[in-house]
């Protein structure tokens, strides 16, 4: 699937001759945002198994970030720092040693881009509010940020966030996917009502091979309730 969605991007970008526009290219950089937050979660296991390894470096990810269209300089802040510092701990780039993005996080179009197309408020992976279905189905298949292993764990005592913010000409911010997930649930939504920090959790799915639903069918149809208990 990762890689399905890395040639759509790359088939894009060939058919585009045109610079960075995010309303007009709103798809493909959500595309790029979502294969980069999905590397966020899973390049350290990747890297770690050789055969997954190589079809991850076979990936033409590179040139699709380095297009025109410029995904860095729009994809959300957050996960771009993010995956740029993992990128370089696993060595992602091969092609070129000096993998240079000038003034990242310093484009008005990631930091100011405003209205409805925003891409932060594009963001599937959003906790799901509906209690019921979280508690019985969506959290015991999911993995939480915190419990992430990171390419860049093993060298944290070598290399510092400035340093490599520093590599790749970007500004360094506390918390990247953290303020990443939860920006866009941080209006108009009580969390407290919640026993679980909402922010940290992910689409990211388990091997739910061992995981049960007690044996019961889902319905052939699903009717909206507006009974406040359903929620």
């Amino acid at each position: 699937m990762l890689k399905r969605l890395v040639d759509w991007c790359l088939r894009y970008c060939e058919d585009q001759d045109r610079d960075m526009n995010p309303k007009a290219h709103q798809a493909f950089y959500s595309a790029c945002q979502g294969i980069m937050y999905v590397l966020c979660f899973h390049m350290k296991s990747i890297m770690n198994v050789p055969t997954l390894k190589s079809q991850l470096l076979l990936m033409p990810i590179e040139p699709v970030l380095r297009h025109k269209l410029g995904p860095l300089e729009v994809c959300l802040p957050s996960i771009v720092n993010e995956f740029l510092k993992q990128a370089k701990a696993a060595h992602l780039f091969t092609i070129s040693k000096a993998f240079i993005f000038e003034d990242l996080l310093e484009s008005d179009l990631s930091r100011d881009f405003g209205g409805l197309e925003r891409l932060d408020m594009f963001f599937p992976f959003d906790p799901c509010l509906l209690k019921r279905c979280d508690r019985g189905f969506i959290r015991p298949n999911f993995i939480y940020w915190n419990h992430v292993k990171t390419t860049y764990d093993d060298d944290e005592e070598d290399s510092s966030d400035e340093d490599i913010a520093d590599d790749f000409g970007v500004v360094n911010e506390d918390n990247f996917m953290q303020e990443g997930i939860a920006r866009s649930f941080d209006r108009d939504i009580d969390l407290d009502e919640f026993d679980f920090v909402m922010n940290k959790m992910s689409i990211t799915p388990k091997n739910t091979s061992g995981f049960q639903f007690g044996g019961a069918r889902m319905p052939s149809k699903i009717r909206p309730s507006t009974s406040p208990e359903s929620m």
